[in-house]
């Protein structure tokens, strides 16, 4: 028994003996006074932005597993940490964890799951190929996870919903032979088949890009599937959990990961190539049924993968009851073979003429059994599909393109393409999907669709001119737009008054992942030709001031006055960030920066509500518009410059707590007072 389990059984028999010498009511005053639910924390494991600590749950009693984010995750890594405690709780199986609560605590999000006392899949591996444990030493043991993982997905998938991160590390197998997927971080809603309540989940899904929120690869090098490395250009669907399934299997069969290279490049080459030793070549007692149902669920091509994770889990099964496997093709020798050792008694008592008349009856009506199996699947696919395009017919059309709007509008362009597409392939007559479509593919520089979607949509004719010039210079959809000619199109869509598409090039630009190195050079080039009318006219041969130290993580982009558009430094990763003597009106420009520092000063901003920068520290306002405090009391401000501002009135400093430095102006206020509005607070005056 576990530490933590033996803990437990402690508090729980002391806790029964309480309540046997009372005569009280201990559950119902216990319950009424519990202030803080969790107690008891112990740290467990951690990867990427998210924790994990066991502790005890004081209204139910029981030791869970709490995960919660680092107290430096920014507020889209939160968003997409409830996303997945949310999306968790939908999925009711026994074989995916059971999540149990939900909450904040101040705006850091957590949620409790079951604890699992045991050990991960990738554990039992490892200790059973170092000869240190012989639980699941049998392959049959192993055999038996394997299908109960496939028996979550399959039920997943039902329910509309990709994994998009199987493999050993995620799978939980407890001392009593509990199998659990865990880890729902990368999963994704497939919208054309999931059930209604799910959709909201889809229609914020994170852009669909090949890494996560804090720059690492989706998905585990290794265990991903081609389409899922930047250098495969194919969608994820029922296919990629598939292939990570075979993956799995791999491991399971050979204790080795498919893909292996000296550094990630080399993996990730591998895994687009399918470049992989036959588990067979790594360890020749393997079963070749066996690796025939790997290597059919990793095979290179979608199409030649297994259609569901139901039809891989039934191959599994048909090796286990001593059936040929579907992936094997067995010849006429090896399904005779294997009915012999099904038989064994039979075959001794029987004559050879026997044998054959049996065998021969058996194939005729195993053959007759199999074509009614394939009629009735053949039935049952039939009925599905009918049953599923009358849910979702052509009257879903224009609710899945309402879906499109909101997510451009927002500019979740990776969800509003993935209603477009669902839109126009329940309604193809659908002109207004089309032509959303083709200005999705356009804001992604993939010129070649976007011709054809305007062409089907018929209604963007400027847009349309736009793609067939851009299709010259880059004819290959899957190639990368050169900067210069990015900037180029960007001026365009300006000097044509086409705001809306020039707005939603520099948010998809923005919100790209890529180097810093590349994203100065794209900052740079943007905030010139957004601001190029004021900069030719007024401050002529100006170069722009642009800074960025690396190691401090300082952005210092000061006196470009001519600078009054910014929109292109959203996602930049700066910690401090100094944009004094711009011409900059609004905070805009800093969404998703991960800010500590802002300064602001001798700026044209005269409001405070587009401030949406969490980790705020220290802000200095001098020499600007503002009048009104009332955001900042959302924030944790430290140090605050309100010196040669408006600000008069005391009324603006209610609310504030933790405020260490405060800087004004002389005969700003009146010293006294505001040292008795701000006893805990050094103010600072400035002449």
């Amino acid at each position: 028994m576990s530490r933590l389990e033996e803990g437990f059984d402690k508090k729980f028999a002391d806790f029964y003996d309480e309540v046997e010498d009372s005569d009280e009511m201990p559950l119902l005053d216990m319950l009424e006074t519990i202030k803080n639910r969790y107690t008891d924390f112990e740290y467990v494991d951690e990867g990427g932005i998210k924790a994990i600590k066991t502790c005890r749950d004081l209204k139910t009693g029981r030791i869970v597993a709490m995960a919660s984010l680092k107290n430096d995750a920014s507020d889209l890594e939160k968003e997409a940490f409830l996303r997945e405690a949310r999306l968790t709780a939908t999925l009711q199986h026994p074989n995916i964890i059971p999540m149990h609560d939900l909450g904040l605590k101040g705006r850091h999000p957590w949620f409790t799951m079951k604890f699992i006392s045991g050990s991960s899949l990738e554990q039992i591996l490892k200790e059973i190929q170092e000869g240190k444990s012989f639980q699941h030493s049998d392959l049959s043991d192993r055999l038996d996870v394997f299908i109960k993982v496939c028996d979550a997905i399959a039920y997943a998938h039902s329910r509309g919903v990709l994994h998009l991160d199987i493999k050993p590390d995620n799978i939980q197998i407890s001392e009593y032979g509990d199998v659990l997927l865990c880890d729902w971080g990368l999963a994704k809603v497939m919208a054309s088949v999931c059930d209604e309540d799910l959709l909201e989940y889809y229609s914020f899904n994170p852009k669909d890009t090949h890494l996560t929120l804090d720059g690492v690869i989706k998905g585990t090098p290794g265990y991903m599937a081609p389409e899922q490395t930047p250098l495969v250009k194919n969608k994820k669907g029922v296919h990629t959990d598939i292939f990570s399934l075979g993956c799995v299997l791999y491991k399971i069969l050979t204790f080795q990961k498919p893909f292996r290279g000296k550094d990630l490049d080399e993996i990730m080459t591998k895994t687009a190539n399918c470049d992989f030793r036959k588990p067979s070549e790594i360890d020749s007692s393997i079963p070749l049924s066996l690796e025939a149902v790997c290597l059919k669920a990793m095979s290179m091509d979608p199409k030649e993968r297994y259609v569901s994770v139901v039809n891989l889990q039934r191959d599994i099964l048909n090796y286990r009851n001593g059936f040929a496997t579907r992936a094997e093709n067995a010849t006429l020798v090896k399904l005779m073979s294997l009915w012999f050792k099904r038989h064994k008694a039979m075959s001794l008592a029987v004559s050879l003429l026997v044998l054959i008349s049996l065998f021969t009856a058996f194939f005729a009506v195993n053959n007759l059994k199999l074509e009614k199996i394939n009629a009735l699947q053949l039935a049952e696919k039939l009925s599905l599909e009918k049953e599923f395009h009358v849910k979702m017919g052509k009257d879903a059309a224009p609710r899945f393109f309402n879906r499109a709007q909101i997510a451009y509008n927002t500019f979740n362009f990776d969800d509003a393409v993935n209603f477009c597409d669902s839109a126009v392939e329940l309604d193809p007559s659908l002109k207004e999907a089309w032509s959303l479509k083709g200005l999705l593919h356009l804001i992604y520089q993939e010129f070649d669709m976007a011709i054809q979607a305007f062409h089907k949509g018929g209604q963007s004719p400027k847009l349309l001119n736009l793609s067939e010039d851009f299709l010259k210079i880059k004819a290959k959809d899957e190639n990368e737009l050169p900067l210069n000619q990015l900037v180029n199109l960007f001026r365009q869509t300006m000097d044509e008054g086409l705001l809306e598409l020039a707005g939603s090039l520099i948010h998809y630009t923005a919100y790209s992942e890529m180097p810093v190195e590349k994203r100065i050079e794209y900052c740079k080039a943007f905030l010139i030709a957004h601001n190029k009318k004021t900069l030719e006219r007024y401050y002529k041969g100006q170069k722009i001031n642009f800074i960025y130290d690396a190691e401090s993580r300082h952005l210092d982009v000061s006196n470009n006055r001519w600078m009054h558009t910014a929109l292109i430094l959203q996602n930049f990763p700066a910690l401090s960030a100094n944009l004094s003597h711009t011409g900059i009106n609004n905070f805009i420009c800093f969404r998703n920066q991960p800010l500590q520092y802002l300064d602001v000063s001798h700026t044209e901003i005269i409001e405070l509500h587009t401030l949406e920068n969490d980790d705020l520290r220290e802000l200095n306002l001098a020499h600007t518009g503002v009048v009104n405090l009332v955001k900042l009391n959302q924030l944790s401000i430290r140090k605050l410059n309100v010196s040669h501002t408006a600000i008069r009135s005391l009324a603006v400093f209610q609310g504030f707590k933790g405020l260490d430095e405060l800087i004004i102006h002389e005969g700003q206020f009146k010293l006294e007072a505001l040292k008795a509005y701000l006893p805990e607070t050094e103010i600072i005056v400035v002449p």
